[in-house]
């Protein structure tokens, strides 16, 4: 019926530190004594609403209105300030159930934060009073507009992330069937007539026509050396993503998820080798991903150069790394070794900015 506690429901339980004021009231601000059993209840209304799992609809609705009525209740007529106890309800909405504005949930918190403001002005003469009922109403309202747009944008780059990865898988599948198809119609018409001169050699040898035999297997050495030309014109002529291509996605992918995004490049990405090109592509992939899954970024900043090496820096201003363990990109530091490249942090935080060089130049 319940989940047991895990850690992903720690930002819940924060916030119940404030449950001590009106425990507190009791003693100091002359809350009636029957206002502790129903804030017990609120706390285990709370609590379960955290914790209940799927399938107890109608439970989880009495549990949300009484919730909300506790919340109503004591900022109208316990303590006006209890209306600060509104964030309880919000976060729920937005992070627990995943709500909007229009739900059952938000209609709701929204009709009840209407009565307490309306009460709340009605109940006081002091315009300074009016004003400050207003103003952590408004406040609340707008911290919970903002979760909800925070949620929405991880929502959008979470589904840049899933379709950026079933391209990729698309990608990667239809190349492989169109190498396959290569090969079959290349090597498979090879083999069957090596097969065949392989098969009339040895009929040939067994009846000691050396003559013979020496023809098909000068016709054999033939079609294998061919064969090898085919093979090798295959190999140069398979298709990789060059790096031009990947910065005119990576800018599609910035521009859907709101990021302002700017190239300097001064080198000929396309004098490179595909080796160097994929592993570029690889890397820049990487890194946009996290750019855009993980950093909260509104603007990044990409620039290609050099000559003899090439180096590329990306640069940010997201929420950077709270703290530089060594441990960082270390899928970068694997691939950039294998084509003897190198990946430094220059700035973890405001901006952050990465540097990678590899060794490998453009082609003369």
């Amino acid at each position: 019926m319940f989940y047991p506690f895990s850690k992903h429901f720690l930002p819940y339980y924060v916030g119940l530190v404030f449950i001590v004021f009106p425990i507190l009231g009791l003693r100091y601000f002359g809350y009636p004594l029957w206002t502790l059993p129903i804030t017990l209840l609120f706390l285990i209304a709370y609590l379960a609403l955290i914790h209940l799992k799927q399938g107890y609809g109608k439970v989880r609705e009495i549990l949300w209105l009484y919730v909300l009525l506790y919340i109503t209740y004591m900022s109208c007529f316990i303590n006006g300030n209890m209306m600060w106890f509104f964030f309880y309800p919000s976060n729920l909405l937005v992070w627990k159930f995943d709500n909007s504005w229009r739900s059952y949930r938000g209609i709701s918190l929204l009709i009840m934060i209407g009565l307490v403001s309306i009460f709340g002005i009605l109940s006081t003469n002091s315009v300074a009073d009016k004003i400050a009922i207003m103003l952590i109403l408004l406040f609340i309202l707008g911290m919970t507009v903002f979760m909800v747009q925070t949620r929405e944008e991880d929502r959008l780059k979470n589904q840049l992330y899933q379709k950026s990865q079933e391209n990729s898988i698309l990608i990667t599948e239809n190349e492989r069937n169109r190498i396959g198809r290569d090969l079959h119609d290349t090597l498979g018409h090879t083999f069957a007539m090596m097969t065949l001169k392989t098969e009339l050699a040895l009929k040939q040898l067994d009846k000691e026509n050396l003559t013979a035999v020496q023809k098909e297997l000068e016709g054999l050495h033939h079609i294998s050396k061919n064969s090898m030309k085919d093979v090798r014109q295959l190999i140069n002529n398979l298709k990789y993503r060059t790096v031009t291509e990947e910065l005119e996605t990576i800018g599609d992918m910035f521009a859907l998820a709101n990021i302002e995004f700017q190239i300097e490049k001064t080198i000929h990405t396309d004098q490179l080798s595909p080796v160097i090109q994929s592993s570029i592509n690889m890397i820049l992939r990487e890194l946009t991903t996290n750019i855009i899954k993980h950093a909260k970024a509104r603007t990044c900043h990409i620039k290609l150069e050099g000559t003899k090496e090439i180096v590329i820096e990306v640069t940010d201003d997201g929420q950077g790394f709270p703290a530089l363990t060594g441990h960082e990109l270390h899928s970068i530091k694997e691939r950039l070794h294998l084509v003897k490249g190198r990946v430094e942090i220059l700035s973890s935080q405001n901006p952050t900015r990465i540097r990678m060089t590899l060794e490998e130049g453009e082609k003369s």
